[in-house]
């Protein structure tokens, strides 16, 4: 057995895809997917084969084939590490056994928003826009500052159109009324380029099961659906000016609204439905002092906000001018109205001897409007950070990064984080190597925002703020070892990540105020905790030509927390517990074939798989292990040149899981079972010979 056999048989069992996802960029040479250039894990541009920070890469072809029927089941199915829930609040994301609080998520290097009960809503992305996800794991609060401690993941758009006209629209059916279309259109008329997008999806939702956990009881007939009917849609423009070769001034901007209808009757009474309006602006000034040394201006602004759409009347416990506040159908009652400012100053310049420097001054601000939730409705926090990186290669063959950001918040004062980096290659071999502190700043809702409310009919309970939160820290590292030629791609990569500070709800005495209102527990936001995760990550991708194509990945990881049991903050109540919502084993499988015939048609067949082990939940069941399998199709006609049409048609699920866990209950999926999709993606160039 040779040494690349030897290598595919120890790793292949292992499963997953996990250190890139690349398809159909020379299917039969996997060096050309090694020449993809990266930038999120060290901020500056690297090929995939010598960046000194693991760095998983999606493509947009991947994406593009995969047909998915939102980014969420993209994502999950392409990437091991990465789980998601999808829900009316947006996307319950994880990564390597932590949450969507521990992962900085941008597009375009611009940190995302729009997170409503922590969750960030993916919908306002439109696939057909996305060039190539990155996703860096661990700790990366040395260049992305707060949340970066479980890892970042990048979303970058299609650059505008070099010159001519460039248009796209793709339309996908599927079961269940579900429904996404794309359109985008781009130009370019002398020094200025123009990029239109839209981008709509629906769904009429579905229901798994009509049996809900209510009074400690399973009982039939309940009205709620497992994914509720729900409509989006997103409107882009991006305006490029060039006026030199060296200075490029960019301005985009963004509109999306989204709809979710939620049903009433046994056993819940819902009064209203959700709405959601955002609106983004940003601008970005880029100049080159060489040919790789440049100086950049980012200033991003984006308003999200989050309402109730009442269908029925409700009589509130709260008071207005002595009169009880009452709200009755067609009502529209804002719930929460978040701004966020972003303004980064970056430099990078190359020096001879393989040396670069990479630093900048970032600042970030962030607005929280709440009637009736925060004291005065409205809190607001900010921080300032200077951060500086050095990277340094001896023969190509070795790469050291070394950099750390020096961070101010208004709450809790100063904060530093620095991270190490290093890869050496050794032929075909490349080992590398990590460590850096991350740091999570308390979001606003953590220091200022109040509520009351119901669980799942449990005691009516306040929940409080606290100004007196310190940042949560962490130390990770990593060592890993790759392997990559022609016609193969392996990988291994061990970490291990430690959180102290942790932020949990502790019971404390409610006030007498709060006992004249009837309420019965009072929590206010503590650090309390710590929390570990062990874990590694494994991929493999073999080539051996003739258009096959066959990838495997695997990500294990054993998240746990300290968690207090009695909820009184005691240290002698703290006990060892799995992370909720936790799966330690996660695995995704790609096997495709793609054939062209006299450069007049394309065919492609993919087939995906993935699992999912048993998810761990501090209260209530665990969820149940599950594997679904799904197969997808793609028939590309190849002339005329200036314009492509590719029909997509596949099955999803295809051994029909359906998790039939009553409402009330954790579950494992909303897949509902079985279904089939079909699409077309239409494509038009003129005057534009570049291809994609």
């Amino acid at each position: 057995m040779n040494g690349k056999a030897l290598i595919a048989t120890l790793l292949f069992p292992l499963s997953v895809n996990a250190q890139s996802v690349l398809t159909d960029k020379g299917d039969d040479d996997l060096r050309r997917i090694l020449e993809e250039v990266v930038v999120t894990g060290t901020g500056t541009e690297h090929f995939l084969r010598d960046a000194p920070v693991q760095t998983e890469v999606i493509t947009a072809r991947a994406l593009e084939q995969y047909q998915a029927r939102s980014i969420d089941d993209l994502l999950g199915a392409l990437c091991p590490s990465l789980t998601f829930h999808d829900g009316d609040m947006g996307s319950h994301i994880q990564l390597g056994g932590l949450g969507n609080d521990y992962i900085v998520i941008m597009v375009n290097g611009r940190r995302m928003n729009g997170d409503v009960g922590g969750q960030n809503d993916l919908n306002q992305i439109n696939i057909d826009q996305i060039q190539r996800v990155e996703i860096v794991k661990g700790a990366a609060s040395s260049l992305y500052g707060t949340d970066a401690i479980a890892g970042v993941i990048n979303i970058i758009t299609r650059r505008p159109v070099p010159r001519g006209v460039d248009a796209q629209s793709t339309t996908r059916f599927g079961q269940h009324a579900d429904v996404r279309e794309s359109a985008t259109l781009g130009l370019a008329l002398w020094k200025l380029k123009s990029t239109t997008a839209y981008d709509y999806r629906r769904t009429h939702g579905w229901q798994n099961t009509d049996i809900e956990w209510h009074q400690r009881q399973a009982k039939p007939g309940s009205s709620l659906w497992t994914v509720n009917p729900a409509s989006n849609y997103t409107v882009s423009e991006r305006l490029d000016y060039t006026p030199t070769e060296r200075l490029n001034i960019s301005v985009e901007g963004s509109w999306y609204k989204r709809w979710v209808n939620r049903s009433n009757g046994p056993h819940k009474y819902l009064t209203n439905d959700f709405y959601y309006h955002n609106r983004t602006l940003a601008g970005n000034v880029d100049y080159k002092l060489r040919e790789r040394d440049r100086l950049t201006l980012d200033v991003a602004w984006g308003r999200y906000d989050y309402y109730y759409d009442y269908r029925l009347m409700e009589v509130t416990d709260r008071f207005y001018e002595g009169k009880r506040i009452t709200y009755r159908p067609g009502h529209r009652v804002l719930q929460s109205q978040q701004d966020q400012l972003q303004a980064q100053a970056k430099g990078v310049f190359h020096f001879d001897g393989g040396h670069t420097i990479n630093a900048g001054l970032e600042y970030l601000h962030q607005r929280l409007l709440s009637p009736y939730h925060i004291v005065g409705d409205r809190a607001s926090v900010w921080s300032a950070a200077a951060y500086a990186q050095e990277e340094r290669a001896w023969r190509e063959r070795t790469f050291l990064t070394i950099g750390a950001r020096a961070t101010y918040h208004k709450e809790t004062g100063f904060d530093f984080s620095p991270k190490m980096a290093a890869m050496h290659k050794l032929g075909p071999v490349a080992l590398r190597a990590s460590y850096a502190m991350g740091y999570k700043s308390p979001t606003v809702k953590e220091l200022y925002y109040n509520h009351v409310g119901s669980i799942g009919g449990g005691a009516l309970t306040a929940y409080h703020g606290n100004t007196d939160l310190r940042a949560q820290k962490s130390h990770y590292a990593s060592l890993g070892v790759e392997y990559a030629d022609r016609t193969l791609q392996a990988s291994l990569t061990g970490y291990a990540n430690y959180i102290s500070d942790m932020i949990e709800l502790v019971e404390i005495t409610p006030t007498r105020e709060e006992k004249l209102n009837e309420i019965e527990r009072s929590k206010r936001y503590t650090n309390l905790a710590h929390a570990r995760v062990l874990g590694f990550d494994a991929s493999v991708k073999y080539r051996p030509g003739l258009g096959f194509a066959l990838g495997a990945g695997y990500s294990y990881a054993d998240p746990i927390a300290q968690y207090d049991e009695n909820g009184k903050g005691r240290a002698e109540d703290l006990r060892w517990r799995s992370i909720n919502a936790t799966s330690r084993h996660n695995a995704t499988f790609d096997f495709a074939w793609s054939h062209a015939w006299r450069r007049w048609y394309r065919l492609r067949i993919g087939v995906y798989g993935r699992y999912q082990s048993k998810r761990h939940y501090i209260e209530d069941n665990h969820a149940d292990p599950y594997t679904t399998w799904r197969i997808a199709t793609a028939h590309t006609l190849l002339r005329p040149r200036w314009a492509t049409i590719t029909l997509n048609a596949g099955v999803d699920n295809v051994f029909n899981y359906i998790d039939r866990t009553p409402f009330g209950r954790n579950r494992a999926t909303t897949t509902p079972g079985r279904t089939f999709y079909a699409s077309a993606v239409i494509k038009f160039k003129a005057g534009n010979e570049k291809k994609d």
